[in-house]
């Protein structure tokens, strides 16, 4: 089933075939299936030699080191982190997000991210996206900040996340909530799935949230298609009776701030694509998103309009 997995990673490791390392038994003895070599988080201990090309697939952060352990322990290695745990321990949404793995092309996503960046670079003043229900200016600053993938292999000590690959981002605001002054964005969302993701990092009262948040998520990902209103970087209509509790759960500090505008590149068919399930790998399978909250402070809120393209 997994068979050609090794074949879809040879672009990022480019000097040899990954092992693929877990938390969870069941999902180690599924990888298992691909041909490659895999180890749980709990293998590493004590081992003389580690793997130098690594395919990280955490399932929940509570089963593996801290990161300043795997920082030190991981230093002289190069890894892919494909972070589900941030969005769900499910072992057959992890199924789900390997089995799209399957369907990616890095080389071609990492182009993309560089055809987009050249072009966002060369625009002046406003760029616009468009699509069924959606109509958004974006006022780029004079030095434009992203995140992306622009180098498909990685280096021999490198980390990356895979979704790094499949999306170029900006950031309207920052991790305290305060938009920025050189940046904006304004106009209609259709939002036609819901994510919402954790960073590792968050911890106590904030982090025992995170089943509620899904649950809210699911709840609006059933009510989609929802019909979002942003001006100047700030969502101030279309949340209808989920309002309160995305203020609540991404960090009241926002007010409805938008802390992410991304362009996905994943380019998966969409009528592969489960959109009902919490999933990494759907964040950027198609079409733009808008995100609210930071994953550190609250929780990341994702509003995907999956038919949306930038325009030109």
């Amino acid at each position: 089933m997994l068979a050609g997995l090794a074949e879809r990673l040879a672009p990022v490791f480019a000097d040899g075939e990954p092992t693929l390392l877990t938390d969870d038994p069941e999902l180690a003895d599924w990888l298992g299936s691909s041909g490659l070599p895999v180890l749980t988080f709990d293998d590493l201990t004590g081992r003389d030699a580690l793997p130098t090309r690594i395919v990280a697939v955490p399932l929940d952060y509570g089963r593996i080191p801290s990161r300043r352990v795997l920082r030190d322990v991981l230093s002289g290695s190069s890894v892919l982190w494909v972070p589900l745990a941030s969005f769900s321990p499910d072992l057959s949404t992890a199924r789900y997000a390997v089995e799209k793995l399957l369907e990616v092309d890095f080389t071609r996503s990492v182009a993309n991210n560089r055809h987009l960046i050249c072009r966002l670079m060369l625009a002046r003043g406003d760029v616009t996206f468009s699509g069924p229900g959606t109509k958004l200016a974006l006022r780029l600053p004079e030095v434009l900040q992203l995140s992306s993938r622009t180098r498909v292999d990685l280096l021999p000590d490198e980390h990356s996340t895979v979704g790094n690959y499949f999306e170029v981002a900006f950031s309207p605001a920052d991790l305290a909530g305060r938009l920025d002054a050189g940046m904006s964005v304004s106009g209609t969302l259709r939002v036609d799935s819901v994510l919402v993701a954790k960073h590792r990092e968050l911890r106590g009262r904030t982090a025992d949230q995170f089943t509620a948040a899904t649950r809210v998520a699911e709840e609006m990902r059933r009510a989609c298609p929802l019909n979002l209103s942003i001006v100047d970087s700030r969502i101030v209509g279309g949340l209808g009776p989920f309002a309160d509790d995305i203020e609540a759960l991404s960090g009241p500090e926002y007010r409805g701030a938008v802390t992410e505008v991304a362009i996905g590149t994943g380019a998966l068919a969409p009528d592969g694509i489960d959109w009902s399930l919490n999933c990494l790998l759907n964040e950027s399978a198609a079409g733009i998103h808008l995100g609210v909250g930071n994953g550190l402070t609250g929780m990341h809120f994702d509003f995907l309009a999956t038919e949306a393209v930038l325009d030109g």
